[in-house]
């Protein structure tokens, strides 16, 4: 079993999670590496990718498990036959899928804003309620684990998993307050199993 971590940067970032696991797909049979399937009438890869980011949020932390046997550079076949934006940065040969979707802790943004506001008056706030798509109030406050501008951007780390908030849901709340927040970037995830070099 093959675990990864992958880019998706220079346009990859338009592409919707499952045709990305399509790209990943078509991608691992052009290298020559062999995924195996799932048994029963509708057979399919053994390709289990971490949770789905937003469409046009780029990364350079995205995680992967294959199940396939092979015994060359991974990185180096993978990346010969890639798309563009969606490069292996690292892997490991693990014995169990170290199953991203649930292990990954938090993830880490930047955003660019119009206007700088103050993140420590904001985090000292002991609830930030909002109402969700489905008409739901949540209290997101636990979710937002850290929040301050650095280097000209907005810098925050954010829940994933049980504890999950959207980037851009976070950046669409703050807009009242830094005037709009932009050009959204993942750039690290935090839990079990991400140390792939």
């Amino acid at each position: 079993m093959i675990a990864f971590r992958y880019t998706k940067t220079d346009g990859a970032e338009y592409l919707s999670h499952l045709d990305l696991l399509r790209h990943i797909d078509r991608t691992l049979r052009r290298a020559g590496i062999k995924v195996k399937m799932s048994e029963g009438f509708h057979p399919h890869p053994k390709i289990f990718m971490n949770n789905p980011l937003g469409l046009g949020i780029k990364s350079t932390a995205e995680y992967c498990t294959v199940e396939a046997d092979f015994g060359g550079d991974f990185k180096k076949a993978f990346n010969q036959n890639s798309p563009n934006g969606v490069k292996c940065v690292g892997f490991k040969i693990v014995d169990e899928n170290p199953n991203y979707a649930y292990t990954i802790e938090s993830c880490g943004y930047t955003a660019e804003v119009v206007t700088p506001f103050d993140t420590a008056e904001y985090l000292s706030r002991e609830q930030i309620i909002i109402t969700d798509k489905r008409g739901r109030t949540v209290d997101i406050r636990p979710r937002i684990y850290s929040l301050e501008f650095k280097d000209g951007k907005l810098h925050f780390t954010l829940g994933c998993g049980e504890n999950n908030l959207r980037p851009d849901l976070l950046c669409e709340i703050l807009n009242p307050l830094c005037g709009e927040a932009k050009n959204i970037t993942k750039i690290f995830a935090q839990g079990k199993y991400t140390d792939l070099r």
